[in-house]
């Protein structure tokens, strides 16, 4: 073993003896005196020899000393008590930080500068407390000036990697733009060294974008504003520098193994576009790249396959850009997936109350005059590329140049809770155009999708299991509620809905019908969800809908799912028949309408089968109906004929479809002719004005953003609808007179209906419809018309000569 392997030997031994001893219930006791001797194992996790299993122990033994000197609970410890650990532990850390950095010895500098920037990302009160300390900035700059050659390198590379961790914090970035901007910005245009300039371009890119929301604090400190507003003039530089990072070799410059940029310099690259793609114009600006995007989506190893065979081991500390383990890392997967999300984002649509919402809060939060200079300032192209069609072509362009295999690759490595919301949320943007939803299907896009969405509800479970007891045993669930998912995981279902509404379930599922039952799970919940939109609860309906179309199996299923705490797909569809949105409305009677096809639903809307017993007919004894089940019965009959009144041609015929299936059921019969409010006679005027309506109106076409983002594509005319309502309307017709042959012909129920049909000239009706050029070729019509017409014929009725 050599003298190197012994010291990284030591150096993981000792750390592992201190997280031991940390976690101990004696613990380790520490102050400023002893932490000389006590913390030297985490300076030797960040020397040059140090193998990355050393630097994980030593995050470890960081958060364990952050944690011990925390309050156990800081939800509800007090200000008071965070402060004074925040004090207490940047005194123990800059007793071990300060000699060192201001060493001229490279060995006690370069680890401090690694320690310290650990120490940024574990706690960041107490390293911004450090770093704001009176002559510690000063010297972390000075080090750079003090080393030349490889030292000197590295202590610049360890300098802009401190520097990028302390610009994400707010009361560090005017002490990092007033001390380091013209190092910064100088480093960040060296070409021979990409780590060092994909550091230095990040940390302007957290400063720049950290710039606005720190203008007021840093204006009334001297000399800190200027520095600032340069960093904001020099946002294009910094894409340009990132972009050429991405590409991987600067422009006019022979590639070399000096230029070739390390797997951190691309990570803090894609990083820093991550964040610089929240504008507009830096969006349009790279979705015209394809080599950047083409670049960019190569950096994203193939989708991960399943392993039949024993894990292979990958050597940490030898690994290089192209290995699995360092390609496929959740930060730079992460970061990609912002860009993509970035770029193909479209606007959020306001309805009117959110945008009087947005304004009030926009006039509370700047004052008149500053309002007037923003909106003064705004550039009117940027504005015009928030439309939703520039976001249309910028999502096109994406799909040309190879993001759908990416975005399935990395759905297929979604371990990462913010991964794959990310994912989820580009997923979203691109199937908001249809062009591209057959596009994402054939990528494998759905497959995808119901991965991600899988993994989040797994993850959602795990979090409502209720902890075990004291005596180790597992406590009743029956009183926990199941959390719902949140609303970023909605988006990866929300364009499983899109994909499942616009293609055939077999298509986007699998080619036979118990493909699609997968997808039943993820749409219901967002149905049900209470954080879903009203958008989202119609897109579920409608492709529950679809789903509900390939038979009674996938049908049943929808039916009968439930959600603990939640409540059932079936009510929430029943409860949504009654909202105030139009295309609400039809999608849940659309819905409910393709379900009847379910034994639960045929029995839930006919009554047959609730006591076992055989259906209900004219003539049984009406003291049945007083049951609270046939109540309900009725109810859902009322609402359906109802709905099939309604001015809204979809609704009506989903309504008049459901009731042509239901009146084959000699108990709904029954229930609309006997124990409904003017049964026959209102029953026969609704089904007279499908089959021959006064007028037939135009959908509203109101102003609301939302509702015509449901509407979709214009769909067929009402009059192209018509001949559909006047089949529907027959059926039922016959159906009802034809379900009434058990009763006695004198009976008080038949005379009703005799009556009603001849105040409602229903005769007269149906031979007009017999006789109408429009049914000659539909002879399911004409049929039931006359199978009608007989039956009033044979009760009587005088039937109109033609």
């Amino acid at each position: 073993m050599t003298s190197k392997q012994e010291t990284t030997a030591d150096a993981e031994t000792h750390l592992t003896t201190l997280l031991q001893e940390l976690g101990s219930s004696s613990g380790l006791k520490m102050s400023s005196a002893t932490a000389q001797t006590q913390l030297n194992p985490l300076l030797d996790a960040f020397s040059l020899a140090s193998t990355q299993h050393a630097r994980s122990l030593a995050f470890l033994v960081i958060s364990k000393i952050i944690s011990n000197a925390r309050p156990k609970d800081p939800s509800t410890a007090s200000e008071k008590a965070q402060t004074d650990a925040t004090t207490k532990l940047s005194q123990l850390f800059t007793s071990l930080l300060e000699p060192r950095l201001s060493s001229t010895d490279f060995k006690n500098v370069f680890p401090a500068l690694g320690l310290f920037a650990a120490l940024f990302q574990v706690d960041q009160a107490t390293a911004s407390q450090i770093l704001q300390k009176d002559g510690v900035m000063e010297s972390v700059i000075d080090a750079t000036d003090l080393f030349h050659g490889d030292e000197g390198r590295n202590v610049s590379q360890g300098v802009a990697a401190l520097l990028s961790q302390a610009s994400g914090s707010k009361s560090c970035r005017p002490l990092v733009a007033s001390h380091a901007m013209t190092w910064l910005q100088a480093q960040s245009q060296i070409t021979s060294d990409p780590t060092l300039r994909a550091a230095a371009a990040i940390t302007l890119t957290k400063l720049s974008r950290g710039a606005e929301e720190d203008a007021s604090a840093t204006t009334s400190s001297s000399g800190s504003a200027e520095p600032l507003q340069e960093v904001r003039r020099s946002t294009d530089d910094l894409v340009s520098v990132m972009r050429d990072l991405v590409i991987g070799s600067p422009p006019n410059t022979e590639p070399t193994s000096s230029s070739k940029p390390t797997p951190q310099a691309t990570l803090d690259a894609v990083e820093g576009l991550a964040y610089l793609t929240s504008d507009t114009n830096i969006r349009e600006f790279l979705s015209v790249d394809s080599t950047f995007l083409e670049s960019l989506f190569s950096l994203i190893p193939p989708p991960k396959k399943r392993q039949t065979g024993p894990v292979p081991v990958i050597d940490a500390d030898n690994a290089t850009f192209d290995s699995p383990q360092q390609r496929s890392s959740s930060g730079l997967l992460y970061g990609i997936a912002v860009i993509i999300a970035n770029i193909t984002a479209y606007k959020p649509q306001l309805t009117e109350e959110e945008k009087q919402v947005e304004k009030l809060k926009n006039m509370t939060q700047a004052g008149a005059q500053s309002g007037q200079k923003l909106a003064e300032s705004m550039d009117p192209m940027e504005i015009q590329r928030e439309t939703p069609l520039y976001v249309k072509r910028r999502c096109r362009r994406l799909v040309k140049a190879g993001v759908l295999p990416a975005l399935v690759s990395i759905a297929s490595r979604s371990e990462s809770e913010s991964v794959r919301r990310t994912t989820g949320k580009a997923f979203l943007s691109l199937v908001e155009d249809k062009e591209n939803r057959g596009k994402v299907i054939q990528a494998g896009g759905a497959k995808a999708l119901l991965a991600m969405i899988r993994t989040a509800l797994a993850a959602r479970e795990a979090q409502s299991v209720e902890p075990k007891s004291a005596k180790g045993k597992v406590a009743s669930t029956s009183h926990q509620p199941v959390r719902a998912l949140d609303l970023q995981d909605l988006f990866s279902i929300q364009a499983l809905a899109k994909l499942s509404i616009t293609a055939s379930p077999l298509l986007v599922f699998g080619p036979d019908a118990s493909s699609s039952i997968d997808a039943i799970r993820p749409l219901g919940h967002m149905l049900l969800n209470p954080a879903s939109n009203l958008l989202q609860k119609f897109e579920s309906l409608m492709a529950m809908t679809n789903l509900g179309s390939l038979g009674p199996v996938v049908a049943t299923r929808i039916a009968g799912y439930k959600e603990p705490s939640l409540g059932s797909i079936l009510t929430k569809a029943e409860t949504l028949l009654l909202d105030d949105n139009v295309l609400v409305r039809r999608a849940a009677m659309e819905l409910i309408c393709n379900l009847i096809s379910s034994d639960e639903v045929w029995e839930r809307y006919t009554g047959e089968g609730l006591d076992g017993k055989t259906p209900v007919v004219v003539g049984r004894d009406s003291n049945a109906a007083s049951a609270p089940s046939t109540k309900a019965v009725v109810n859902r009959l009322r609402i359906i004929l109802a709905l099939s009144d309604v001015d809204d041609i979809g609704t009506r015929l989903a309504a008049s479809g459901a009731l042509a299936m239901l009146t084959s059921s000699a108990s709904v019969c029954r229930i609309m002719m006997e124990d409904m409010e003017d049964g026959p006679k209102k029953a026969f005027a609704i089904l007279i004005d499908l089959i021959s309506p006064l007028h037939l109106e135009e959908d509203d076409d109101d102003d609301n953003s939302k509702e015509k983002q449901m509407a979709g594509s214009a769909g067929p005319s009402p009059g192209d609808l018509q001949p559909q309502l006047v089949h529907r309307g027959v059926v039922c017709v016959r159906n009802i007179l034809a379900n009434l042959n058990p009763s006695p012909p004198e009976s008080d129920a038949i005379s009703n209906i005799v009556r009603a049909a001849e105040t409602t000239k229903l005769a007269g009706v149906l031979v007009a419809t017999l006789t109408a050029p429009s049914s000659a070729g539909n002879k399911e019509v004409v049929m039931a018309a006359a199978q009608a017409l007989k039956w009033l014929a044979n009760h009587g009725v005088k039937l109109p000569m033609k």
